[in-house]
């Protein structure tokens, strides 16, 4: 009983999801309409279609006269020879009008599906850039992408391929219902008798359709996980020489998309093998019975063959409906992969009355602030801390401590469990996310470069700026110098995450880019633990003008680049344990003391010193 309420309440919830997608089709109302009348040009041509043949059979070759109302519009019609004239031409121009219009109907039809697809695709890419971090880290990118570009088509299969097909279907069901009970109406009976039969067969086997389709779309979203993951890192799989196994992995969820794909290609034919048992014995029903009647002298054998096609066209729409439904199963799950995620709100989102966040000076407080991203496992405790305009403050703790989380707070990135985070006295959930974001840049560890020119690289958070300023931004990082060397200078194109570049070349342009942002909050994630000594010194002398007035945070990996650090935070587990200048916590003997003799030591046999690791909680 339990299963039962519940497989109810899914389909009423998959059912709408469906009706929302609707609204799609609402702003392409005058496609909708043009649909709409060549379907009715169809439907009637289609009722149209059997009666040349009945004039050949009844009026041509038997003893029926011709009626008057044909040879009163029609010339010569009084003759069986000019009749079967007008009757073989009316055959040619059903033909070809039917031609036209289906040709139009699925003319628009395929415009209008593309449409909505694109829309809906839009809308779905947009959302999922809104999405938190975190709601990111729990999701496979490959299935994102394949939601994004493979189940969006979900509403031109529920618009173009199963509602209208639908409307027509009955329609034409109606019109050949009227016109078959004004022939004949005991066989009309007969022949919708099979309705109710077909209705079971759409009830028993249209659930496992989804259910299958559902299990095929999740497995081809893991699919291209696998070649997403791995294209991605081709240089550690080579590396490691993971070639054989990173294929076994995408024939193992190859292999299982495609049992999935036969289950549901196989509850498909079961559905069709039944659906067309059913319409088969009707048929075969109607022909014994036509027959008899025709036997006793009560149908002309025109007639007979009139309702055998109407026979044909009654059964063609109710085979749509069935296939209909099973299309729409197919589009339902689909349907349900884009609207779970159409349907999850933002978890980063502005209060009420959110303002602009305009004319900031920089004052940062961190006011008792706990978070973690799982239930009862903070990774951050009790964190307070305050900074201010040229302020430089300096994080530093092993791996795992809540460095990075610390200063992605900052972006608002996440928001605190307890406590808050302020900004010249306003908190940041009272201050609109993006306004905040644009008030704040960031030199990374790992810099995202874009596979495009090193122009739009540079001006990636002001798409607007001009090319006086991206240059002027470049010599300020340090990176004119190597970019005008470049074969088309600032209009090379770099590979993909910045292959052709070296690692410091792509850290220049990160720098670069914050230049040209001209942020008065500036956020440096060990941005040269990666870069060899004297690399490093290269891009400090850039640092240190970014820096200047500016409120900074600073991720250490390298003492060398917290030497301005007007404040030192050293963070374990989640906690600030030690705070204050470097002669301060040396002099305390903590565990700052104790990273640094570490760095210190290692020095003498390596150019690579570590305070705390780059990975971080």
């Amino acid at each position: 009983m339990e299963a039962a309420i519940s497989d109810s309440e899914a389909g009423a919830s998959s059912l709408r999801r469906q009706l929302r997608l609707l609204k799609y089709a609402q702003g392409q109302w005058r496609a909708v309409l043009a649909l709409f009348s060549t379907m009715f040009v169809d439907i009637a041509l289609d009722l149209l279609k059997p009666w040349p043949l009945k004039l050949i059979i009844d009026n041509v070759l038997g003893d029926e006269p011709t009626p008057d109302v044909l040879t009163s519009v029609l010339p010569g019609a009084a003759d069986p020879r000019g009749l079967a004239a007008w009757a073989a031409g009316a055959v040619v121009l059903i033909f070809l009008i039917g031609t036209a219009s289906s040709a139009l109907y699925n003319y628009l039809s395929l415009r209008l599906g593309q449409r909505m697809t694109f829309q809906l695709a839009g809308d779905l890419f947009a959302h999922l850039q809104r999405m938190s971090l975190l709601f990111h880290s729990r999701r496979s990118l490959g299935d994102m992408i394949a939601r994004v570009t493979g189940d969006s088509y979900c509403v031109s299969t529920l618009v173009t391929d199963a509602l209208l097909p639908a409307v027509q279907a009955v329609v034409m069901l109606v019109a050949m219902f009227v016109v078959m009970w004004s022939l004949q109406p005991t066989l009309t009976l007969l022949a919708i008798g099979v309705m109710p039969f077909l209705a079971i067969v759409i009830r028993w086997l249209g659930r496992p359709i989804k259910d299958r389709t559902r299990e095929q779309r999740d497995l081809e979203g893991k699919m291209i996980s696998v070649v997403e993951q791995t294209l991605g890192a081709v240089p550690a799989v080579q590396a490691f020489t993971r070639e054989d196994i990173e294929e076994q992995r995408f024939r193992h969820y190859a292999d299982l998309t495609l049992v999935a794909y036969l289950r549901a290609t196989l509850a498909g034919i079961w559905f069709e093998v039944f659906a067309g048992i059913i319409t088969t014995i009707g048929t075969a029903g109607i022909m014994y019975l036509g027959a008899d009647l025709a036997l006793r002298g009560e149908l002309t054998p025109g007639t007979i063959i009139v309702f055998l096609s109407y026979l044909s066209s009654l059964y063609d729409p109710l085979d749509s409906i069935t296939h209909t439904a099973q299309t729409a199963q197919g589009a339902a799950a689909e349907a349900d992969r884009v609207m779970e995620v159409l349907e999850t709100e933002p978890e980063i989102q502005d209060r009420p009355r959110a303002i602009e966040a305009r004319h900031v000076r920089g004052q940062i407080r961190y006011d008792d602030v706990t978070f973690g991203y799982a239930p009862g496992e903070p990774v951050l405790k009790h964190v307070s801390l305050e900074a201010g305009p040229g302020d430089v403050v300096a994080v530093v703790g092993p791996t795992g401590a809540g460095k990075t989380t610390l200063v992605n707070m900052l972006v608002r990135f996440y928001d605190p469990w307890s406590g808050a985070i302020t900004l010249d006295g306003h908190d940041l959930r009272d201050l609109q996310h993006r306004s905040l974001r644009r008030q704040i840049a960031l030199v990374l560890q790992d810099p995202f470069i874009l596979p495009t020119t090193i122009r739009e690289n540079i001006a990636f958070g002001r798409p607007d700026a001009s090319f006086e300023e991206i240059t002027a931004a470049a010599a300020a990082a340090n990176a004119h110098e190597f970019i005008a060397r470049l074969p088309q200078g600032y209009e090379t194109e770099v590979g993909e995450r910045g292959a052709t570049l070296s690692g410091g070349e792509k850290q220049r342009l990160s720098i670069a880019r914050a230049f040209l942002k001209d942020a008065p909050i500036l956020i440096l994630d060990e941005p040269t633990s990666a870069l060899d000594a004297r690399t490093e010194g290269r891009l400090l002398e850039a640092l240190d003008r970014l820096m200047e007035h500016r409120v900074v945070f600073v991720i250490a990996h390298r003492l060398s680049t917290i030497k301005r650090a007007t404040q030192i935070l050293v963070l374990d587990r989640g906690e600030i344990i030690e705070r204050g200048s470097e002669q301060e916590l040396i002099a305390k003997g903590g565990l700052y003391a104790a990273l640094l003799a570490q760095q210190t030591g290692r020095r003498r046999s390596s150019e690579e010193p570590v305070v705390g690791g780059a990975g971080d909680g």
